[in-house]
This record gives C-alpha cells, structure tokens and sequence, in this order.
C-alpha cells in the first residue's frame, strides 16, 4: 500500500513552487487563511485519483499565467509488488533516500524503489497523467499507470459533505465494499417494468383534453399518432444501483443524519473500503463536537504507535491540535519573493567595430513560494503544542512569561478597542503562556516554525536570563522588558499614579479579602503599615513595599485580575504611569501592530 514519499508542486494555484516531504501516519497542516492548505490537498487528490479527466480552468494556474503549465509530481513509496513489476514499469522505477530526501533514477542498494506519477496542465486546459523518471523524458519515453494500478493509490477524501457514500452510486464507498456482491441489474429492471404497468392501469382523466387536443392538431397534419395514452417513459424509471441507499429501523434514509455523524460513519466505511493507504480529510473539525473530534482523530490514526495510513489533514481547531502528537503538526508558510535587482546601468557606448552581438535572453529566476515547517516530536514541543493549541492558528505570537503578563496585555488591548482602535488580535497576534523559563523554549519552537515571535517578560532574573535571553534575541525573537531588573509588580505600583493606587488595592482585595490583604500589608512593611494607611494615606515611600507584597502574595497572579487592573485603572491613566511602565508597554504594542 503506497504512501506518499515527495510532493512537489508548481504553478498550481495559490502556490508557484512547492516541495514537501510529508511523513508517514497523520500529517496535519495548519497555516493562516490563503496559505494553501487546500491547495496541497487538491494537489494530491488531483494526481492520485483515479480520473480520466478534470474540469482545469484558468483560475488554477498561477496568477491565471496559462503560459506556464500546470506541473505536480507525486513520489510514491511502500509499493505494491505490482507497481514494482520491472517488466511494466523497471524504466521509471526509482531511489529514495529517506536520510537525505534524495531522489535517483537508479535503484540505489539499502533504499526504497519508488515511483513518481506527473500531473500536467497545458494552455490548453488539457490534463496528462504519466509516470516520471528522468531517464525516460531524456529518451522520451512515456508510460501510464494502468487503471487497475491507478485504484491502487488513489486517495480516499472525506469532504464537508458526503452524502452520496451512502447509496450504491458508481463511486460511493459502500459500491467499493460490494462491488463483487451486488448484482441487482435484473431486480431493479423487473421493478422499472412493473412500476410502468402499474402507472398504465391508472387512467389520469386530468389529459384527456390534452390527448384530444394533440390528436386533432397531429391528425390535421398528416401525422399517424393513434390513439395517445399518458404513460411512464422508459428512461424516466429506469433504476439502477445509485437508487438505493442505507435507511435505519424506522426506514428514514441516514443521509439525514447530523453532519457529524455523517462523518464519522463514512470515515469508517472509507477506511474499510480503500484499497489505498492515502486518505484525505478538509477541516477535520467541521460539524463535530470536541468529543467526536478525538473520536474522528483516532480513527484517523492519531495515536497510532505504528501507522497503517497515511492520512492528510487540516484544521483551524485548537481542540485538532491538542489532540496530536507534535511530530504530526505542518505550517504551512506563503513566503515573500525574492527582491528585484535594479537593471544594470549601461556603460558608455562607444562606436561599435563589430556587429554587436545579442543579449542572452532573460530567464525568469524560480522560487519557492511556499515552504511547510514541522514540528517535531520532543517533549517541549508536545508541551507547548498542549499548552499554547491557539498561538499555532495565529500569525503572530507575544510568549508571555506568565498568567499576569498575559492578563495585562489583553486588558490595555481590551481598553484601545472601547477607544475604537484596532485590536492586536485583528492583526493576527496571540500571546501564549510561556510557562516561566519555559517560555524561552517555547518562543524559539514559534520561531522555528516562522512566526513572528516576541517574548514579554519580567527583568527580576534579567542576570540570570541572559544567555537565554541571547540565545532566542539569535533565533530573531524580540524580547520586551520592564527595566532596571523590575518584576511586573514593581512596574506597575513604582509608575502608577498616586490616586490610582487605591483601585489596584481594591481589585486585590475583592480576590483575596481585606483581611488577607491587611495581613500581607504589615508583614512586608514589618507592621508598620496597614491596608487602610495605603488606602487613605498613601506616601511614596509604599510603593516598594506594595510591590514586594504583591509579587509575592500573588495579588494579581491570574489573567482575570490583571486584565481587570490593565483595562480599568492602568488604560484609563495610560498617560500619567511613569516611562518605567509606559516604555515597555509601548513597543510591546509597536512590534504587535506593526
């Protein structure tokens, strides 16, 4: 059973080069929208399936550039002993390299024989399907598969909507599981005749004047007609295997059930049902509640320590992404292209002794328009895939250190939306939990997978943090900070106005209790102070003390609390924190809507 080993795409919609190396088992990709998910999907399917032809239009070539043709190359390995036949196929059967990805034309000792089947598109619209080796174009030899082989690989897809798996049509699923079975041809024709007969003998009085009235006008023109009956047409009921269909006990046909369910069940019968190992599922997530995912995913593989399929799929669910293991998640990433050379200014002309001689012709410089990052398997990765599931659907990720930092940015976004202004998120910005040190390890993994990462962080253990620090500054990730080695409770009560330091206590009592507060108070100014001194007599000389208590006593240690004070007391007097919040803040923001 054949699984697919290179994909290498060009011209093909959205996506002017490709090349990818998918792995065995599940292969999930995810990526922002028009990034080409579906596209890679169509690709395989378009290429494997088993189709004489394709409606193509203009609008599948790149930039509608019918100029340049249409090319997807699909490498396939794990052969069926048929598909290895030397007699048949020996020109054009190949060598992969699983450690190095690379690809000969000569069966290589120690690696996989594999075949490359070639999709192609001309101006014309016109599609071919053939086998590829680099020897047999050089000598210009062709060859197919045979439809019998085709079948072999040919992908089964679960769409959003399948409602044609469940009757005996010509390609449903239950037509592949009883193909050698169902012979009704002879029933089916018995019941088109008497369905006919049984019309006959029901005189319809409401076409009698028809009748007339047609009699006389063919009468009148010389046309023998007889007398004229309204009957059933032969072809209006003739039956075939398409008209039947699976019906519960109570006889109501299961096309009506939920879309979820749909799915699930033909999930199930598809994977009975193909005698190929490739399967393909668009939104894994449409119509499925968060249990029937896991249900779904499993069924697809997921957890499966040794794969028996090779299973393609995308999501825009972080319910999806939970549910895999990491080595299993694919970005897929549209990059930007190469930047134009200026043309070369021409040298002075000086007056020609020869005929001048022509320019070599300009050759348009090829590019990967799209390039698919993977994750990879290691515990970190798997941790942070659990922990930050809607950072991987976003285009942008702020890593913050911990629950508090996260709450902060969200309420100063939340305040700037209640001001009109356009949110962080609508720019595609998500901030994940970085779990503390984790979130250095985390921010790289994000970078590494391309995209554009920050970390947001305290500068308590700015010393200790250094070389972590470097290290992801190295990997292009940028790292906001407060200053002068603050923690973000030092921040916040060294810059905050003195008239808003009684809201800040007050958010901190309604999550702790006045006592508690009180209590944390005097301990971290040795009783000289007390919650209704900081109230009602406040004096700078608290603000450190303030700081320590709450850094400490985890006043604000959550997201609904520091989103409370960010949206609340710090964006309403956003304009009088002093620069030791304001600064960090500021290009944190900066970086997001940039």
């Amino acid at each position: 059973m054949s699984e697919i080993r290179q994909l290498y795409i060009k011209n093909f919609r959205s996506i002017k080069e490709l090349v990818w190396y998918p792995k065995s088992g599940l292969n999930c990709l995810i990526g922002s929208g028009d990034s080409g998910k579906s596209t890679i999907l169509d690709a395989i399917d378009l290429t494997l399936g088993a189709r004489r032809s394709y409606s193509f239009t203009d609008a599948d070539f790149h930039k509608l550039d019918t100029t340049v043709p249409i090319e997807i190359f699909v490498t396939l390995g794990a052969l069926d002993d048929q598909l290895k036949n030397i007699e048949s196929y020996g020109l054009f059967l190949r060598s992969f390299d699983s450690n190095t990805n690379l690809i000969s034309d000569e069966p290589q000792h120690e690696q996989e024989v594999v075949l490359t089947i070639k999709l192609t598109v001309g101006e014309d619209l016109d599609s071919d399907w053939q086998l590829y080796s680099e020897r047999a174009e050089l000598s210009g030899m062709e060859r197919r598969l045979s439809w019998k082989h085709r079948e072999l690989v040919t992908p089964a897809r679960l769409g959003a909507t399948a409602h044609q798996h469940l009757g005996w049509g010509s390609r449903s699923v239950l037509n592949k599981l009883s193909e050698d079975s169902l012979d009704v041809s002879a029933t089916l024709a018995s019941i088109g005749r008497r369905t006919r007969q049984a019309f006959a003998e029901q005189p319809l009085e409401e076409v009698n004047g028809v009748l007339k009235q047609v009699k006389l006008i063919a009468n009148n023109l010389g046309v023998p007609v007889g007398d004229l009956q309204a009957l059933l047409d032969v072809n209006g009921v003739s039956l075939s295997n398409g008209a039947i269909s699976l019906h519960n006990s109570d006889s109501t046909p299961l096309r009506q059930l939920g879309t979820g369910s749909l799915r699930l069940l033909i999930s199930g019968l598809q994977k009975a049902a193909s005698t190929s190992k490739i399967l393909i599922v668009d939104e894994a997530e449409f119509g499925l509640e968060p249990f029937r995912i896991t249900r779904l995913l499993n069924e697809l593989g997921s957890k499966d320590e040794t794969p028996l399929k090779q299973v393609f799929i995308t999501t825009h669910s972080p319910y999806v992404l939970r549910e895999l293991q990491a080595e299993q998640l694919h970005v897929v990433r549209q990059l930007a292209p190469p930047p134009v050379a200026p043309p070369p200014v021409a040298p002075p002309v000086a007056p020609p002794v020869a005929p001048p001689v022509a320019p070599p012709p300009v050759v348009a410089q090829q590019y990967s328009s799209h390039k698919i990052y993977s994750l990879g398997g290691g515990v970190q990765q798997q941790a942070t895939l659990r922990a930050c599931a809607e950072a991987f659907l976003s285009r942008s990720v702020i890593v913050a250190e911990g629950k508090t930092e996260i709450g902060l940015i969200r309420g100063i976004d939340l305040f700037f939306q209640d001001q009109s202004s356009r949110s962080i998120q609508a720019n595609g910005v998500y901030c994940a939990d970085g779990g503390g040190d984790s979130m250095f390890e985390r921010a790289q993994i994000f970078a590494q997978l391309g995209y554009r990462t920050a970390i947001f962080k305290d500068s308590d253990k700015s010393v200790l943090q250094s070389e972590q620090t470097n290290l992801v500054q190295q990997a292009n990730v940028q790292v906001f900070q407060w200053g002068n080695e603050n923690s973000t409770e030092d921040a916040l009560f060294l810059s905050c106005p003195a008239d808003q330091i009684r809201n800040l206590l007050n958010i901190a009592v309604d999550r702790k209790s006045e006592d508690a507060i009180n209590a944390h108070i005097q301990a971290h100014s040795q009783n000289l102070y007390g919650l209704n001194d900081c109230m009602n007599s406040f004096v700078d000389t608290m603000r450190p003390m303030l700081a320590a208590a709450a850094n400490n006593k985890k006043w604000y240690k959550d997201i609904e609390p520091a989103e409370n004070l960010a949206r609340n007391v710090v964006g309403p007097n956003y304009s009088r924190f002093s620069t030791i919040f304001t600064t960090a803040i500021g290009e944190l923001f900066a970086w997001a809507n940039g």
